[in-house]
């Protein structure tokens, strides 16, 4: 199985500025308010959330970041959610369900869509595109997953044919991972010093209170059952170390394999939420926007090589931005696998420290439809507080996808 990216298509010109909008409206679209709740660990006995449902931490999310962002509610007309999992308490379309439950405006419609691990900055991307073209005026848009209560690899039967130009393997997340650190000689220890410095910077974040403002308190449960405020993102391990992931065997390929559960992201529970806006709407509303939503690109890749598509998706998000990558001041790419990511930073030529500087999900969690829309939560939130002007958003798809979101902090 090949590597080789698709070729980049000509660049056209997206998410243009105002100039460029429609003479009655400046339809770009802007954030002007993201929050989530913190992410608890898949576990039937410890982990946060185990009696919280997937739509109440939706529900929570979604009131979370309209409260936040200012929005009057009757201005809202549509609520735009990934999820994976859809069924159960997240099935039934969970985003018109969670709206309902947030207390939105009965007026304020929903829908529920699926990329997979993208499906929350899918999201993101649906209602910018709703609102440049004039469609929307205000989305609020995010991402939900319950892992314990609805396991990802539960009542799901792809059709053989769907795999007839890839391989059975590739329904397995571990393997995909596996091959790429294989092909791309990327060595156990590499991918373990990874996942330890993404646990520090998580770890040293949570510390320094650089959380706080993008997490929304909800009720939980912690190990020993006492009901809690959940505040702090439970995988987060500051304790752990090099010699502790060192003894750990291999998850997917045992006894010959890289990858352990020290270099994969945990099963884990959580939602986060964006209230997207056209930034003449946040005018009249009197609204200061945080980021505008300057591109998007979506890619695919050979379901084998699942992990590498943060590279072309970036890469033709740029183009479309007619931007380079040292133009880019943060990347907050979706830490799935050690080896991931680190394919990722060295394709792209990345400087490390610029990438998941409040660390990734290998510490924070991965909360599959939901992550999306964490990591641009967490990317606009650290714009704000560096100063710095471009950010991008990055994840690996499952089935072989890439997909990217460009954001532009707004000058306050």
């Amino acid at each position: 199985m090949t590597l080789a990216e698709p070729p980049i298509p000509p660049r056209v010109t997206t998410m243009p500025p105002s100039a460029t909008s429609p003479a009655a409206f400046d339809t770009t679209p802007v954030i002007v308010g993201c929050r989530r709740t913190a992410i608890g660990r898949s576990h039937p006995d410890r982990g946060l959330f185990r009696h919280v449902r997937g739509d109440e931490l939706a529900a929570a999310a979604i009131a979370g970041a309209v409260a936040a962002s200012g929005v009057d509610p009757r201005s809202i007309e549509d609520v735009i959610l990934g999820c994976t999992q859809q069924r159960g308490e997240q099935g039934g379309n969970v985003a018109r369900a969670a709206a309902l439950m947030a207390g939105l405006p009965l007026a304020a419609a929903g829908s529920t869509i699926n990329r997979l691990c993208g499906s929350g900055l899918d999201a993101l991307a649906r209602a910018a595109h709703a609102v440049l073209a004039g469609a929307e005026r205000v989305v609020v848009v995010g991402g939900v997953e319950h892992m314990h209560h609805l396991p990802m690899d539960s009542a799901i039967d792809f059709h053989p044919r769907a795999l007839a130009r890839s391989s059975r393997g590739a329904l397995s997340m571990g393997l995909t991972a596996e091959h790429l650190a294989a092909s791309s000689g990327i060595e156990r220890d590499r991918q373990e010093a990874w996942a330890l410095e993404s646990h520090r910077r998580a770890a040293a974040a949570a510390a320094a209170g650089l959380f706080d403002a993008e997490i929304i308190p909800i009720d939980a449960h912690d190990e020993a059952g006492t009901l809690v405020r959940a505040t702090r993102d439970q995988s987060i391990r500051a304790d752990t170390s090099a010699a502790a992931m060192a003894r750990l065997e291999p998850v997917f390929l045992p006894g010959v394999g890289t990858i352990t559960a020290a270099t994969s992201a945990p099963m884990s529970d959580g939602a986060a939420a964006l209230v997207v806006m056209a930034r003449d709407e946040a005018r009249r509303q009197g609204l200061a926007p945080l980021a505008r939503i300057a591109a998007t690109a979506v890619v695919g890749v050979p379901p084998a090589a699942m992990g590498t598509g943060p590279v072309p998706a970036t890469r033709k998000l740029l183009d479309r931005a007619g931007l380079r990558i040292d133009d880019i001041d943060l990347f907050e790419i979706n830490e799935a696998f050690a080896a991931q990511v680190i394919h990722n930073v060295d394709a792209l030529g990345l400087d490390a420290t610029r990438v998941n500087p409040r660390g990734g999900s290998l510490a924070l969690g991965h909360p599959l439809g939901a992550s999306g829309a964490r990591i641009a939560t967490t990317l606009v939130h650290a714009l704000g507080r560096t100063r710095g002007r471009y950010g991008v958003a990055a994840m690996c798809v499952g089935l072989g996808q890439g997909i990217a979101v460009l954001v532009e902090r707004e000058p306050s």
